[in-house]
Formats: structure tokens, C-alpha cells, sequence
């Protein structure tokens, strides 16, 4: 009895079924990451004056230290997200691998989908104007958020008298939110890292293809 010709395709077609559903959601998370980031400069730019109006009353210094924390916790979901969807994108990356060698297309493996993107996003691939563009975004905006807090601090510190240990405590507090921020981003990049490694080597170049 003949096979029939579709079941052929069956692994291609569940790859690309799986490739759209992980494509879907790592673009969603990066969205999400990005509005995130928005989000943040968007506060930070309304709340800078709210600090000279926040410097009055009894409990004028209580306002203006808690007036940063929204920010680090924007921050640190940010780092949730972003990490989240760097690991889509390895497995994007991998499902992409997977049905560019079946497609059996002639060209090089780096021009095509997340591939491409990579050598502008992707730190350890990007050329030198890019990365440094990346470090400015990223590290501009971590500038803002910390000098931000420590403007607040400074303010609320000016404001009290007994209370001086609250903004110790308050500082302190930060303090932790920002080594917990960094450690995020670290052991992302490490699990990201990890990740990459792991990715097959054996898709076929265009020179390759076409010998």
C-alpha cells in the first residue's frame, strides 16, 4: 500500500506549529518588557517634581522615600521579562534551526529570522556601535532610577529629625532592591549563556548547501 505523501510532512508542520506559538509568546513578553521600560521613564520623569511638593507636612519625608519604590519594582519585573523572553528566544532560535535546514533554502543560516536580529541585539554577536547603544539604553535608564532614589533620600533626610532611622532603614531597603535587580540580571545572563551553548552547531551554511 502507497504512504501517503502528507505524513511526510508531519514533523515540519508540527515544528512550525510550535514555532509560531513560541514566536508568538517571546514577542509578547518582549513587548511587555519594553512597555515596562516606558513605564518607568514615564514615572520618573512625572514624579521628579512631586518631590519639592511632597516637602511639606508632618509626614512629608514618609512620601518622599516611599516615592522610588514603585519604580524598583518595575525595574525588577522588567529583568523578569526580559530574561523570560531571551529564553524564548533561544528556543525560537532552535525551532528556527531546525526548519531552515528542511527548507533547504540557499542562503546563509544568519539572514534569516531571529538569526538576523541577533547580530544587532545580541551583545556577544553585535558590532561595537551597537553594543554600545544597548549599554547606554539600559545603563541610562539604571542611572536615572538610582540617582532618582538617592534624590528622594536626600530630600526625606533633610525633612527629619527623630525619624532618622527610618531613612537608614530606608536606605538599607534600596540598597537590598538593587543587589536583588543586579543578581537578576546576572544569573539571567548566565542562564541565557548556558542555553546558547546548548543550541546545535550543525546547520549548514549556504556555501555548505550549495556543495
Amino acid at each position: 500500500m502507497p504512504k501517503h505523501p502528507e505524513k511526510v510532512n508531519d514533523p515540519v508542520i508540527a515544528l512550525a506549529a510550535l514555532y509560531q506559538g513560541e514566536k508568538t509568546d517571546a514577542s509578547y513578553v518582549f513587548n511587555t518588557a519594553m512597555v515596562m521600560m516606558g513605564v518607568a521613564v514615564a514615572y520618573l520623569i512625572g514624579a521628579i517634581p512631586f518631590v519639592g511638593n511632597l516637602s511639606h507636612g508632618p509626614f512629608a519625608w514618609l512620601f518622599l522615600v516611599l516615592l522610588p519604590f514603585p519604580l524598583w519594582l518595575i525595574i525588577a519585573f522588567h529583568s523578569l521579562m526580559t530574561i523570560n523572553a531571551m529564553s524564548h528566544g533561544i528556543s525560537v532560535r532552535i525551532i528556527e534551526d531546525a526548519l531552515f535546514e528542511a527548507s533547504e533554502l540557499q542562503v546563509d543560516r544568519d539572514l534569516v529570522g531571529s538569526a538576523a536580529g541577533d547580530k544587532i541585539m545580541d551583545i556577544t554577536q553585535a558590532k561595537a556601535a551597537h553594543i554600545i547603544t544597548t549599554v547606554v539604553v539600559y545603563g541610562g535608564v539604571a542611572l536615572l532610577v538610582i540617582g532618582f532614589t538617592c534624590y528622594a533620600l536626600l530630600s526625606a533626610n533633610g525633612l527629619v529629625h527623630t525619624e532618622g532611622i527610618w531613612i537608614a532603614v530606608a536606605i538599607a531597603t534600596y540598597f537590598l532592591l538593587f543587589v536583588m535587580v543586579a543578581l537578576s540580571w546576572i544569573e539571567g545572563f548566565r542562564i541565557i549563556g548556558k542555553g546558547r551553548a546548548k543550541i546545535p552547531k550543525h546547520v549548514k551554511s549556504s556555501e555548505a548547501n550549495a556543495g
